[in-house]
């Protein structure tokens, strides 16, 4: 690098050190939610399904007892992890066999479940910077700058928080994109098989990789088609050997992957039960909300509800300065560069939105699925920053310096803000849990009933994180309210207990016998419909 660029690297280790310590710092702080507790759950080898029949309909089952549930038993198995996992297959086994790992030696906690996504973060951004030096040979600072901003990017940071699978998704990712680079201009067998690994690593993190291989499909399929001139100066066309390299490179990553996909195949019938949810219909007005917010969260993200005027002109914005930057690749670096850059950013949400489209139904409204083409989001906007800071014109470069203070500022602030919040939008199933747990922490004897439905589970799991080890948790077996001798049996059995609907539904609600009385809590952290009191006759 040029004595002149010392500064963009020193920018660029700042950065990264920030990210480093936004991933790592206050890890057990934001509120441990639906789906994470169910990570502990499979982690400890217990099955879903048969811990919510075990603990069904008892009212005297307490936080202490679900807590226990989420951590190692005495004699922990990994053949009862493993089929715990493989209950739900929709979700790779590497990230949790990890966990299991981790548990057994550390011993199960929100924190280190949540280390092992971080430090696969943080793995991320180094390979961030190999991607932009594979991408970019002759310009080692758009390398810089590209890790620069995927260390601060607020959805990474974001995700590097969960103690899930994406991080380590988001790693495999950028291996198969760097490592399909390397193939197609080296075309020798190591470079085939390392790509052929590293979509064995991508497949592991998530079934969604299909995407990622449709977008180097199109690539690679679009290379051959395109005019020599596209191509760098020492690549040649592919030839039919490549083409046999690509595809065997595929079948090694699935090979890797077959000992998941014959589970899947196994339990097939159970993956389509608990994906049921991508499969309904939302309003194509509500989807598209989200569309530019999935790329938005990746330069600034504060949380902001969906009414907040920044849900349209941020994501706009970013987008605006996404499409400038893949542009300004399109005009000066090698069409191979830019049609993978392209494919690798428009392939994937193209195929969720048509496919939603399609369909009628919601994936493209998930940000974590967009993460095949969120994570080349950095290096479409580096090149344009690095032009702006080499420009012979002053004003240029006082602009790309501005463009990249911009985006940084952005993003650090953004990751500050989450790393003091309690709660983020990711938490959707218990975004409220930790404030609703305090409020039922200062009731004597609170008592929580939650009617069954497909997140009740969790939501008892989540709270119990927060609850005083003895606040009675009471998953009612239907989705109505308990007979009134049910109640009244309770209650005789627990004269001083303060009865609660969690999250009630309308149909929960109208069945509230006749005389009792329901009562939203307004405490102002958490919505009045999210925590209901119940109130007996007086004649009890």
């Amino acid at each position: 690098m040029a004595k002149g660029w010392v500064w963009v690297r020193r920018v660029a280790i700042a950065a990264v050190t920030i990210g480093l310590v936004l991933r790592f710092a206050n890890l057990e702080r934001k509120v441990y939610w639906h789906d994470e507790a169910y990570t502990s759950l499979r982690v400890a080898g217990y099955i879903g399904p048969v811990v919510e029949e075990a603990v069904r309909d008892r009212p005297d089952l307490t936080a202490a007892e679900l807590l226990r549930y989420q951590q190692m038993p005495p004699s922990p198995s990994l053949a009862d992890s493993w089929l715990a996992l493989a209950n739900n297959p929709e979700h790779p086994p590497l990230y949790y066999l990890l966990a299991h790992g981790w548990g057994r030696l550390f011993g199960a906690s929100v924190a280190g479940y949540r280390a092992i996504a971080a430090m696969f973060g943080a793995i991320a951004i180094a390979v961030m910077f190999w991607l932009g030096r594979q991408l970019f040979p002759a310009r080692p600072a758009i390398a810089w700058v590209a890790m620069a901003l995927l260390a601060v990017a607020p959805l990474q940071l974001i995700y590097s928080q969960e103690a899930r699978e994406y991080t380590l998704w988001a790693v495999g990712l950028l291996l198969a994109h760097g490592t399909l680079m390397r193939a197609t201009e080296q075309r020798v067998a190591s470079a085939w098989i390392a790509y052929g690994l590293a979509l064995g690593l991508a497949w592991y993190g998530s079934l969604m990789t299909v995407l990622l291989s449709l977008s180097h499909v199109a690539y690679v399929a679009l290379i051959q088609l395109s005019p020599r001139a596209w191509l760098k100066s020492d690549q040649k066309p592919l030839s039919l050997k490549t083409w046999v390299a690509f595809m065997l490179a595929h079948g090694l990553g699935l090979g890797l992957f077959a000992p998941w996909l014959w589970v899947i195949v196994r339990q097939w019938a159970r993956l389509r039960t608990v994906t049921a949810w991508a499969n309904e219909p939302k309003p194509l007005e509500y989807l598209a909300q989200f569309w530019g917010l999935h790329y938005s969260s990746m330069v600034v993200d504060f949380n902001a509800p969906l009414s907040h005027p920044f849900t349209l002109f941020g994501p706009a914005l970013v987008l605006l300065v996404v499409g400038l930057g893949l542009g300004h690749v399109w005009r000066t670096q090698p069409r191979s560069v830019a049609l993978f850059l392209s494919c690798g950013l428009l392939v994937p949400p193209l195929m969720l939105i048509g496919g939603d489209l399609v369909r009628g139904s919601q994936f493209s409204g998930t940000t974590r699925y967009f993460f095949p083409s969120l994570v080349l989001l950095p290096l479409a906007i580096a090149p344009l920053i690095t032009h702006g800071l080499t420009a012979p014109q002053r004003r240029s470069r006082a602009l790309g310096a501005a463009l990249l203070a911009l985006l940084l500022t952005v993003g650090i602030a953004s990751g500050v803000a989450n790393n003091r919040a309690l709660t983020w939008w990711n938490k959707t199933v218990g975004y409220s849990n930790i404030h609703v747990a305090t409020y039922l922490n200062q009731v004597s004897n609170p008592m929580v009933l939650l009617g069954a439905n497909g997140i009740a589970m969790g939501e008892a799991l989540s709270l119990s994180h927060y609850l005083r080890p003895d606040t009675a948790l009471w998953l009612l077996p239907e989705p109505e309210m308990p007979a009134t001798e049910s109640l009244q049996s309770v209650l005789e059995a627990q004269p001083q207990a303060t009865l609660f609907l969690l999250k009630p539904s309308s149909t929960l609600l109208d069945t509230v016998p006749s005389g009792w009385q329901t009562t939203p809590i307004d405490a102002g952290q958490f919505a009045p419909t999210d925590l209901v009191q119940l109130t007996p006759p007086p004649t009890f």
